[in-house]
């Protein structure tokens, strides 16, 4: 998440919205939120429900695996990133940059 929030202008300037999704309870996020310092909203999935339709959920450890979704104006998932890729924004931002100039 540091990542993102070190890079969270270069997103706003690719018109591009950031948030995170996690199965912690929204206290949990909350305090992670203010501790990391991050200037975007952490959501809270307790119920798991939006992870298992993204098919994110360890069924198994009833965890989420990290991912990183871009999703462009129309709805439409033009770009993921998996496991240690998720965690470096770059990938994302190319995407949101290309997607900012059509």
């Amino acid at each position: 998440m540091s990542r993102y929030r070190d890079n969270y202008a270069q997103f706003g300037a690719n018109n591009a919205a950031v948030f995170g999704v996690s199965v912690d309870s929204t206290w949990s996020n909350m305090a992670f939120r203010q501790q990391m310092g991050l200037d975007f909203p952490l959501l809270s999935d307790v119920k798991r429900e939006y992870s298992r339709v993204l098919g994110v959920l360890d069924e198994n450890s009833f965890t989420a695996r990290r991912i990183t979704f871009v999703v462009d104006d129309q709805g439409i998932v033009r770009h993921i990133d998996m496991a240690a890729d998720a965690l470096d924004p770059t990938g994302a931002l190319g995407v949101c940059s290309l997607l900012k100039k059509k």
